[in-house]
């Protein structure tokens, strides 16, 4: 399959250029930028545009706008740009997590390639951003592809946690296995007060939860090649549900 082919799909093309997006603002500089630029024949656009360069180097808040109207300028030009950005060294890593079958687009060796969620999802505006883009698949592509998106947000999230509270986890922990140590070892949710029993049971009952979404993640999702999506009610049920618990942890831990 070519890239092309695999772009024809509506779904599958928002999925890429919203999981392209999430990885150029976690990962690159402004020097990446200006050297892709040069290396891709876009160097004019990207050191003219009015805002792209000017945003990173400032933090500002559209710089993931800017990100995203560079990536629908470069579709819009034809695939072989985007077929470079999924090659890039400091990109590849984040879309094979975001978007495993994009492997078959991959040149380099799979092996050298991070394929864990980035720890860097835990900074408030690379989760923020993970959070806008299911909400745009939900009104662009449907709440199915929304589905993949907050699991793997909320995964890199937990994982980031861990790491953070010096809790030891296995380096390919499952989400749910994540939940769990941050239960019983991160300070600030394994005591949670006077209701502490009704609390669990409820924490709980979220893990089991997790469970469940991991697996619709995985075999109703967009994530692997299937026949049987999620309907709509499902998949608004379990994006609602990963929201619902990432909501929760943040508020818990302050970040």
């Amino acid at each position: 399959m070519t890239l092309d082919e695999y772009t024809s799909d509506s779904k599958k093309r928002g999925a890429l250029i919203l999981a392209l997006r999430a990885a150029i603002v976690s990962e690159f500089t402004g020097e990446d930028w200006r050297e892709f630029g040069h290396l891709s024949g876009h160097s004019d656009y990207i050191q003219r545009h009015e805002r792209l360069l000017r945003s990173l180097h400032w933090r500002d808040p559209d710089y993931g706008d800017c990100v995203l109207q560079a990536l629908e300028r470069f579709c819009r030009e034809g695939w072989d740009v985007v077929d470079q950005l999924i090659n890039h060294p400091k990109l590849t890593g984040h879309l094979l997590t975001a978007i495993p079958n994009l492997s078959i687009f991959v040149r380099k060796n799979l092996q050298s390639v991070q394929t864990e969620a980035p720890s860097s999802l835990s900074s408030g505006g690379v989760v923020m951003l993970a959070l806008s883009d299911a909400e745009h698949l939900m009104r662009v592509s449907g709440p199915v592809s929304a589905v993949d998106r907050l699991h793997t947000a909320l995964h890199g999230y937990f994982r980031s946690l861990c790491v953070e509270g010096g809790i030891t986890v296995a380096d390919d922990a499952s989400l749910t296995a994540l939940f769990k140590a941050l239960r019983t070892a991160h300070p600030i949710l394994k005591d949670l007060g006077s209701y502490d029993n009704d609390l669990v049971r409820v924490l709980h009952g979220f893990a089991n939860a997790i469970d469940a979404i991991n697996s619709l993640r995985n075999n109703g999702s967009i994530a692997h090649p299937s026949d049987d999506l999620l309907g709509e009610p499902e998949a608004h049920l379990a994006a609602n549900a990963t929201r619902t618990i990432f909501n929760y942890i943040q508020a818990k831990v302050g970040h």
